[in-house]
């Protein structure tokens, strides 16, 4: 499931409805997600990974479809080029925006 996109609901009464239910459901989705995984998508952030040097600062990304699947289950997670699962992460803060 992308955030980005989500699914359009067309049983609404108007486009405006639809719309807002749509964005409502993609917004709680993502949530969810964040949540059960302890990350923060769409923002930007600091984390610290183990076995990396220097924290890496930017906009989180989902890795959709690795090219290899992650042990446990767990998501495939890019930054500054950097891929990596939650259980890499030290620790994660969220910056404020510029």
């Amino acid at each position: 499931m992308s955030f980005d996109q989500g699914q359009f609901n067309f049983d609404s009464k108007t486009s405006a409805d639809g719309y807002r239910k749509w964005r409502e459901e993609l917004d709680a989705e993502k949530l969810t997600f964040e949540t059960r995984w302890g990350i923060i998508l769409s923002r930007r952030v600091c984390i610290s990974l183990h076995n990396h040097q220097k924290p890496l600062i930017g906009i989180l990304e989902w890795v959709r479809k690795p090219a290899k699947p992650t042990h446990n289950g767990q998501p495939l997670l890019r930054l500054k080029g950097a891929e990596f699962t939650p259980a890499d992460i030290e620790s994660l803060i969220q910056l404020e925006n510029d």
